[in-house]
């Protein structure tokens, strides 16, 4: 890693920690029933009312499943309404109810009170040039957004390298790749299989695990090359 992409890695993450200690101050204040996950998923869903649990997932970078139990809980607090669709039965729509909508009005407040307070004494000149480099990597980070996308494991094309991020299915699915050490983070390799029911995999340590086609989609992972 060059000195250039360590400093901005170290800004970054330094920025984040104290971002996220701000955003603590504020739960604590003022929203204490929300974790920060949850307040995230109230500020993408914002005055939007057409939003599908799908388009939530994808718009947050979540899977499905995650998505569904966070959304849930939101529900059950108060602060998320759930609607089925009148003319696709397969679609929910997820909309913030009155305490949703105070949940988030709280927050950007707050955050506006913190980023003006922050950026007072900066000169404008200062400002604009950092908000003209941090717009260059947005776009670029937009631009590896399906990159880092989680999927199922089967979706990977042979060869690709993949980090594994959730593990789905059974609690005998998931003892199973346990049992053969295969958890969060744990990389993987894609191999060729020349069976359609089957899907292998290479581990680090140059074991090859041949999985049956079901039991694989309970992987899954995002590109670790």
């Amino acid at each position: 890693m060059s000195v250039n992409i360590q400093r901005v890695n170290d800004v970054l993450e330094e920025y984040y920690k104290l971002f996220y200690k701000t955003e603590d101050m504020a739960l604590k204040r003022g929203i204490k029933a929300l974790t920060h996950t949850e307040l995230h998923i109230i500020e993408s869903i914002g005055e939007n009312t057409q939003l599908t649990m799908n388009e939530l997932a994808d718009k947050i970078g979540i899977t499905m499943g995650t998505a569904t139990v966070a959304i849930s809980k939101l529900s059950d607090k108060g602060y998320i309404d759930r609607a089925r669709s009148t003319t696709d039965r397969r679609k929910v729509f997820v909309s913030l109810t009155k305490k949703g909508v105070d949940a988030l009005t709280y927050h950007n407040n707050y955050h506006k009170m913190i980023m003006a307070s922050i950026t007072e004494s900066i000169p404008d000149k200062d400002l604009e040039q950092f908000v003209s480099t941090f717009e260059v990597i947005l776009e670029s980070l937009r631009n590896k957004t399906d990159y880092f996308k989680p999927m199922t494991i089967t979706d990977f094309k042979e060869g690709t390298k993949i980090s594994i991020v959730e593990i789905k299915g059974t609690p005998i699915v998931q003892n199973y790749f346990l049992s053969h050490n295969i958890e969060n983070f744990t990389l993987l390799k894609v191999l060729k299989s020349n069976d359609k029911s089957q899907f292998k995999i290479e581990k680090e340590n140059g074991e090859v695990l041949t999985l049956d086609i079901l039991d694989a989609k309970n992987l899954i992972g995002v590109k670790a090359d």
